[in-house]
């Protein structure tokens, strides 16, 4: 059934009421999403407990629309934010829907599916799903091509990077500010330092952090190559749109290494992964 077939069959469902499946396969067991959940190569949390965590992680999309699949990209610019000339953080929909499929004896009717995010750890790859519509916080190029976006593959990818911070740390990229949030929550951390390119990032994201982290976090416009990374005990970098980017980053390199050989921790986000890269969002 075509995407179109299938809310013209929504639309009729709808309007004679008819029930939707809404069951997910039996041999799914959805469990709450939490900060800490294990890596498995297939996973399924349940939606109102990952909205309830994107809720309070990022509570600036209070009241924001959002954005449908399918939809134009005029139409979801309007509901978005633009950041400066080349960004727009908007919330996307990961919907759960059904099909209908039929193909000479085979017979697959009503079952419900579904989009799923990738997560990887080392140099294992899966996948998570919800039992749900959930939506994401994405934040994107104009095209919409995603620049990262707040998933379970972010929890999980910098959490490691996170458990390192202490004294006083530096940051290279400050994102949505989920991870540098998490780093001032630590009690061994002193001082975090924020250091964005991108002065509209800075200006919608920190805003919160400042106010709740008052003078234990500064944010910095500059080019995080032509930062003094030695005045840090931990620099934490995560510039990159693609997992496993800081691999072959020379400039990035180069400075981990002076770090390294002078006692200082620098970790870089998928340093050292090997498998294909992978965006923040698919």
């Amino acid at each position: 059934m075509t995407v179109k077939n299938r809310r013209a069959d929504l639309k009729k469902r709808k309007k004679t009421k008819e029930p939707l499946p809404t069951k997910i396969p039996e041999y799914e067991t959805p469990i709450p999403f939490e900060e800490t959940f294990k890596y498995v190569s297939s996973i399924t949390f349940t939606a109102d407990s990952y909205m309830k965590w994107i809720r309070e992680a990022l509570p600036l999309i209070k009241g924001m629309k959002v954005a449908k699949i399918g939809s134009s990209h005029d139409h979801n610019r309007k509901i978005g934010v633009q950041l400066g000339d080349d960004k727009i953080f908007y919330l996307r929909e990961l919907p759960i829907y059904y099909y209908d499929y039929r193909y000479f004896f085979s017979d697959i009717k009503d079952r419900v599916a579904r989009s799923s995010l990738y997560i990887v750890r080392s140099n294992s790859e899966g996948h998570v799903k919800f039992d749900d519509s959930v939506i994401i916080p994405v934040l994107a190029n104009n095209n919409f091509k995603p620049w990262m976006s707040l998933t379970p593959n972010e929890v999980l990818t910098q959490r490691g990077a996170i458990r390192r911070a202490k004294g006083d740390v530096g940051m290279a990229g400050l994102g949505m500010g989920w991870a540098a949030r998490k780093v001032l929550q630590r009690t061994k951390v002193k001082h975090l330092t924020i250091y964005e390119v991108e002065q509209p990032i800075i200006d919608f994201f920190g805003k919160s952090l400042l106010e709740d982290f008052g003078d234990r976090v500064s944010i910095v416009k500059a080019d995080a190559y032509e930062v003094d990374w030695m005045q840090y005990d931990v620099a934490l970098w995560d510039i990159w749109i693609e997992f496993g980017n800081a691999n072959g980053d020379t400039k990035y390199e180069a400075i981990r290494d002076n770090m390294k050989a002078n006692g200082k921790v620098c970790v870089g986000w998928g340093e050292g992964y090997s498998g294909s890269s992978s965006s923040r969002f698919f």
